[in-house]
C-alpha cells in the first residue's frame, strides 16, 4: 500500500497492510547528523497527514500583517513585541524567548493580543470579508504530497484561536462575565467559517480538515456545562457543512479528553489525536476504542514527552500495547503525543541523544508488531 492508501483504509475502519505510523520529520531532525538513521526510517515508513494551504484566515478572520520588534536582547533570553495590523486596528503581544543550549526555540507570553473585552469588541466592529480560497497553493501542496500521505487543510477554530491569542485568565472569565459577547463572537465567526468551507469545496479544495483547538476547551479550562453552551452548538454546524460536501474533520486535542470523546463524535469530529495516556492525561486507549472506535479515527497514545528519560525497551512496550488494543478492525494510527519526536522536547544534548534512540525504537516496534 502507499502511505496515503494505508491512512485512508484505516480511516475507513478497515484493516490496511499494517498500522499507519505517523511521524512528521522537522527541519531540525533532517539537519542533525545524529538523526540520519531516523530520517531514513521516517522517509521509508512514516504515514503522515500533510498540511496544505486552503484559506488565509488572517488574525481572527481579518486580513493581517505581523511586524516584529526586539525589546530586549539578553544573554539568556530575548523579549520580542509582535504587532498584528488589521482592518480593526493594531493588536500587540509580547513574548520572552529563552536561549537553550540545543538551539530549540520556545517562548513565554508576557502579553497576548486580546487583553480586555473591548479588544474583542474591536475585532467584531469590522465585518469579516470573504476571501478567495487558495486554490493554486492547495494544488501545489497536493502535488507535492502525492501518495506519500494525506493532504489536510488547517481550519480556523474561532474559540480555540481566541483563547490562544487572549489573556487566558481573561477569556475564561468572560464565559461568565461576558456571555453575550462570547456568543456574538462565536456566532459571527463560525458563520464565516461555514461560508469559507463551502467556498473551498466550490473551488475544489478538500476534503480533509484539521483544527488545533479542543485541548483549550476541556478540563482544566472548561467543564461539560460550558462545553455544551459555547463549543458544541457552534462547532457542529461547521462539521456538518464539511460532511455535506463529502469531507472529514480531524481534531488535535492534547490533555484529558477521555470524558469528551463521545461528545466529540456526536459533534461531528471524525478523527482525534494525540490521545495522551496517564500520567500526562487520562486517555485509556482500550476504553476509547470501545466507546468511539467505530466513529472516529484514533491516533496517538505513544508519550514521546517521556522519550528524554525512557529507554528504547519502554517505547517498544508502549507501541506493542497500543497496537494490541486499538489496531483490530482499523480506525487507528500510531502517533507520538508530545512534540519533537527525535528532536524538539529536550533541553540538553544528552536528552537529545536519548530522544533520538527512542524515536528509532518507535519505528522498530511499529514495524515489528504493526502488521495485520
Amino acid at each position: 500500500m502507499t502511505h496515503r492508501e494505508r491512512i485512508e483504509t484505516a480511516w475507513d475502519f478497515r484493516e490496511p497492510d499494517r498500522v499507519p505510523i505517523e511521524f512528521p520529520v522537522s527541519a531540525l531532525v533532517r539537519e542533525d547528523p545524529r538523526c540520519e538513521r531516523l530520517v531514513r526510517l521516517a522517509d521509508e515508513h512514516a504515514d503522515n497527514f500533510h498540511g496544505v494551504a486552503g484559506y488565509d484566515w488572517g488574525f481572527l478572520g481579518h486580513p493581517a500583517e505581523r511586524t516584529e520588534r526586539v525589546l530586549e536582547d539578553a544573554d539568556r533570553y530575548e523579549r520580542i513585541e509582535w504587532t498584528m495590523h488589521t482592518p480593526a486596528g493594531e493588536f500587540v503581544a509580547v513574548i520572552r524567548r529563552p536561549r537553550f543550549e540545543t538551539g530549540i526555540e520556545d517562548y513565554h507570553w508576557e502579553k497576548r493580543y486580546i487583553e480586555e473585552p473591548e479588544d474583542l469588541e474591536r475585532v467584531l466592529s469590522v465585518p469579516l470579508q470573504p476571501r478567495a480560497p487558495l486554490k493554486q497553493a492547495f494544488d501545489r501542496g497536493v502535488r507535492a504530497v502525492g501518495d506519500d500521505g494525506v493532504p489536510i487543510i488547517g481550519l480556523f477554530h474561532p474559540l480555540g484561536t481566541l483563547v490562544r491569542n487572549a489573556s487566558m485568565e481573561g477569556v475564561y472569565s468572560w464565559f461568565r462575565s461576558e456571555p453575550e459577547l462570547m456568543h456574538r463572537y462565536l456566532q459571527v465567526m463560525n458563520e464565516y467559517v461555514v461560508g469559507a468551507v463551502h467556498a473551498m469545496f466550490d473551488a475544489g479544495i478538500g476534503p480533509n480538515f484539521i483544527s488545533y483547538a479542543h485541548e483549550m476547551l476541556i478540563p482544566p479550562w472548561l467543564g461539560h456545562d460550558h462545553f455544551e453552551e459555547f463549543v458544541f452548538p457552534y462547532d457542529s454546524p461547521v462539521y456538518a457543512a464539511i460532511h455535506r460536501r463529502g469531507g472529514r474533520f480531524r481534531a488535535h486535542c492534547h490533555g484529558s479528553c477521555m470524558g469528551f470523546l463521545e461528545r466529540f463524535a456526536d459533534m461531528g469530529i471524525d478523527s482525534v489525536e494525540p490521545l495522551e495516556p496517564p500520567p500526562y492525561a487520562d486517555v485509556d486507549l482500550a476504553e476509547a476504542k470501545r466507546l468511539v472506535g467505530d466513529r472516529m479515527l484514533l491516533s496517538g497514545n505513544i508519550p514521546s514527552q517521556a522519550f528524554v528519560f525512557w529507554e528504547p525497551e519502554q517505547v517498544e512496550e508502549a507501541v506493542r500495547e497500543a497496537i494490541e488494543v486499538a489496531a483490530p478492525g482499523g480506525g487507528f494510527t500510531l502517533r507520538l503525543t508530545g512534540g519533537g519526536g527525535g528532536r524538539g522536547s529536550e533541553r540538553s544534548h544528552a536528552q537529545g541523544d536519548r530522544n533520538i534512540r527512542c524515536a528509532e525504537a518507535y519505528f522498530e516496534a511499529a514495524l515489528k508488531y504493526g502488521w495485520y
